[in-house]
Parts: structure tokens; C-alpha cells; sequence
């Protein structure tokens, strides 16, 4: 059972500790000390021991306990190293004072003051749990998309920090719901999303600590632990003594932003086929009944209404990715052009898409041909966050296909990997149509149809 041994084993001298947590929380130190039966004196005095008798410190935890005003963010998270072995050693009681208000209040509003700032505010949901049962062993705080994760942390994919079973160390994971899926397939299943994020963040310093795969939470045999422990995709592994607050919401951030990557870019399709896995449902009951419902090995949690909400949000981060890379395309013209020795032709490259949508286009520019002749060049920009492929899948509207067919060889499609990563690079240049009897170039599919209809 863990406790005390393993505080002492993190080096911490327990009274300066405990005199930092002072200086970070609205408690006084004489109510504490009130109701420890002890002096004020007393209390000061132990702030110079390094170490504390067992009956003393759970004395102390229970005074904090009764204190500890609800809703208070304990922002020095450095008192998990006491607070969660307290926890395992004595139980419930410690989770619902100290540690319960760290985990549940305290870390849920540094993570909802992180969502505060995305686009998706409004469909994030923060959530943390000490756990039922072994509950020391599945500890964590968690954020969801209710369009991606709809019924709670019990399906889907979602970002979570997940604390071990000593206390020691907590991991900020993109990770798979486990109750929705056949455990034994989580590891293979993080194998690939695991393999394109890594390729997309080498080399970005905002990402340093971030790995692949599973997790090891410690003593985690016959427990739900042992299941979150597979169903990471990627992590970043903290000491507990070393968890920074500021770090910690940058973090958050970062996690983030790489997870709706994996949603629209890589899962996008898993969700899809829920959607269609799910059955109608004309009544909360049926709700209900539908979220317990499982089709083969998931959980139909996808209905029509939130599917058209998902496409709508894919929509957004598509443009958000396309804006990025074609920002990129624009300055890695400009640079193209001062490479060559023509400065005097930098004007001529216009981010149109910016100041006019439908041309067909997203950038002009101009290149000199073989006979050292300036020509035309119409750049349409595709882009892909995660990147690391051999083919790419995207749309043409009907405007840019008729303006290619227009320009033939001086229309060029441009597609950008790694968008908004250290390594974002130009993936091919192609032009498509400046052959018109070659239609291999492109493998098309019909995917709308417009259609017309008058009544006889």
C-alpha cells in the first residue's frame, strides 16, 4: 500500500512543503491548528522538521479538509505528492478535501481556462474524477467534445491528464474511451494516429516530451486503469513535484489543437460509421436506450443532427488549415522569386483568397519560363495538418475546376503538409490540366450532384 514511505521517497521536507501550501491558499494557519488541538506555535514549529509522524500529517490533512473553502482553485499543484498518498493510505475521505478539490476544482478550471480561448469553446466539456472503487488508480481530468464524445468520457476519443496509482506522475494523453471499444485492439489501434502525429511535431520545441504509445499508471492489474493505460495515442509524461501551472495550460493547449488534427484528419471516418450504426430516436428514453446500445463492439453514440454539427466543425478547421498553408504557399512564392534574383517581381504575388473568395484561386503569381519570359501562374493551395502521405484526398469545386480547365499550364495545385508545424513543407506541385487530353492526373470522384426537377 502506498503512503509515507513513498513521500519520503520524493525527497520532500514535509515542513517546508506544507508552509508553501500556506502561502498559496486563503486557510489560516491558527484554524488549522485549532483543529489539530494544538498551538499556532506548535504548528510553526513543525514547518521546521523534515519529516512528519503519520497520526500528525493525516491530523493536518483532515484540518485542510473541513477548511478547504469550495470552489477554491489550489493552485500549487505541488501538494499531490502528499494529498494522493494520504488518499490511497486512508481513503475516500482525503479525495473529497484536498485532492477532490484539486482535481475536481483546481485543474478543471486551469483546463477550462484553456477552452476559454478555442473556437470550439461552446462544445468542450471539462470533467475530472477521483475514481470509483480503486479509485486512486483511475484518477484524472479530462475534456471532451460533445459532437465527438456525445454521452460523456464513455465513448469516443478526448484529451486527458491521468495520474499514476503512487501519485508520483500524471500523463496528458490523446487518448481512446476504453468502454466503446475491444481493449484488446487499443494499442494497435493508437499504433498508426501515434506514428503521423509524431511525424507532424519532429523537431517543433512546443511539443518536446510528447511520445507515443502506451502509458505504464503502476499498479493497475484487474483495475479500468489497466485499459487507460492502452488507450493512449500520444503523452506527455509529468513528475508531480514538477508540474508547472503555466507549462501545464500551454500544454493543454498544444494537446488540443493536435487532437481535433487526428479527429478531422484520421478519425473523422470511425465517426461516420457510428452515425450510421445509429438507430432514430424520437424520445429521451429512446435516447437513453440508443446510448446503451451497442452495435457490434461500439456504442452507437452519432445521430444525424450531431453528424451535420461535426461537418460543420470539420468545415471550420478545414479553413482554418487552409488559411495557414496558404499563407505559407504565398511567403514561399515571395522567397522564390528573391532566390532568383527578381525582387522586381515580388509585387506581383497577391494572396487574392484573402480579399476575394470564388476566383477559382487562392494565389497569383508569376514565374519566367525557358525563354526568360515572365508568365502567369494561378495557385490553388491544399493543405493538410498531420501530413506524412503518399496521396492526397480533397475537394475542387466546380469554379476550380472550369478556372483550371481555363488557365491549362499556368494553373497549379499546390499541396502543403505539416500545416502549422515546425516542419510545414510544400508535399508536390502539380498541373493538372495543362494537358487536356490526360485525365490520370487526378483520380475524381463525384461525390454532389446538382440536380433539377419540373413538374409535368
Amino acid at each position: 500500500m502506498v503512503g509515507l514511505k513513498d513521500i519520503k521517497e520524493l525527497n520532500i521536507h514535509m515542513g517546508n512543503f506544507i508552509e508553501e501550501f500556506f502561502k498559496s491558499s486563503n486557510i489560516k494557519k491558527g484554524e488549522v491548528a485549532a483543529k489539530m488541538s494544538i498551538s499556532r506555535n506548535t504548528l510553526t514549529s513543525l514547518f521546521l522538521k523534515e519529516e512528519w509522524p503519520k497520526e500528525t500529517l493525516e491530523s493536518f490533512l483532515e484540518a485542510i479538509n473541513e477548511l478547504t473553502p469550495k470552489g477554491m482553485c489550489l493552485n500549487n499543484l505541488k501538494l499531490f505528492p502528499i494529498a494522493i498518498p494520504a488518499f490511497i493510505e486512508k481513503g475516500k475521505g482525503v479525495v473529497k478535501g484536498v485532492v477532490g478539490q484539486a482535481i475536481t476544482v483546481g485543474l478543471v478550471d486551469i483546463f477550462e481556462n484553456v477552452i476559454e480561448e478555442h473556437s470550439f469553446k461552446s462544445n468542450l466539456i471539462v470533467q475530472g474524477s477521483v475514481g470509483q472503487g480503486n479509485a486512486a488508480r483511475s484518477v484524472w481530468v479530462g475534456i471532451r467534445d460533445d459532437r465527438i464524445s456525445k454521452f460523456g468520457f464513455s465513448a469516443g476519443v478526448y484529451v486527458v491528464l491521468l495520474f499514476d496509482s503512487k501519485g508520483e506522475f500524471a500523463y496528458l494523453s490523446i487518448a481512446y474511451a476504453v468502454s466503446d471499444k475491444d481493449v484488446r485492439k487499443l494499442e494497435s489501434m493508437a499504433e498508426i494516429p501515434a506514428k503521423k502525429i509524431m511525424e507532424a511535431i519532429e523537431g517543433d520545441e512546443r511539443y518536446a516530451g510528447i511520445q507515443p504509445g502506451s502509458i505504464d499508471l503502476g499498479e493497475t492489474t484487474g483495475t479500468v486503469a489497466a485499459d487507460y493505460e492502452k488507450s493512449v495515442i500520444v503523452s506527455k509524461k509529468y513528475l508531480i513535484t514538477d508540474i508547472d501551472k503555466t507549462i501545464l495550460e500551454s500544454d493543454v493547449g498544444l494537446l488540443l489543437d493536435l487532437f481535433y488534427d487526428f479527429v478531422f484528419e484520421e478519425y473523422f471516418e470511425v465517426l461516420e460509421n457510428q452515425m450510421m450504426e445509429t438507430s432514430d430516436e424520437t424520445s429521451t428514453d429512446d435516447k437513453k436506450k440508443t446510448q446503451k446500445k451497442k452495435a457490434g463492439n461500439k456504442y452507437s453514440t452519432i445521430d444525424p443532427e450531431t453528424h451535420l454539427k461535426l461537418l460543420a466543425a470539420k468545415a471550420e478547421h478545414n479553413s482554418k488549415v487552409g488559411k495557414l498553408a496558404e499563407e505559407f504557399v504565398f511567403n514561399s512564392e515571395i522567397e522564390r522569386l528573391k532566390d532568383m534574383g527578381r525582387e522586381d517581381l515580388v509585387d506581383r504575388v497577391k494572396h487574392v483568397s484573402k480579399e476575394k473568395d470564388g476566383l477559382g484561386y487562392d494565389i497569383e503569381s508569376v514565374d519566367i519560363n525557358s525563354s526568360g519570359d515572365i508568365v502567369e501562374k494561378f495557385i490553388e493551395v491544399k493543405g493538410s495538418s498531420l501530413g506524412g502521405k503518399n496521396s492526397f484526398d480533397f475537394f475542387l469545386t466546380e469554379r476550380e475546376m472550369n478556372v483550371g480547365m481555363e488557365k491549362g499550364q499556368k494553373y497549379y495545385l499546390e499541396f502543403v503538409e505539416y500545416v502549422g508545424f515546425e516542419k510545414q513543407r510544400i508535399f508536390d506541385v502539380i498541373t493538372p490540366f495543362s494537358d487536356p487530353t490526360n485525365d490520370d492526373i487526378l483520380n475524381k470522384r463525384p461525390v454532389l450532384f446538382k440536380c433539377s426537377y419540373k413538374k409535368r
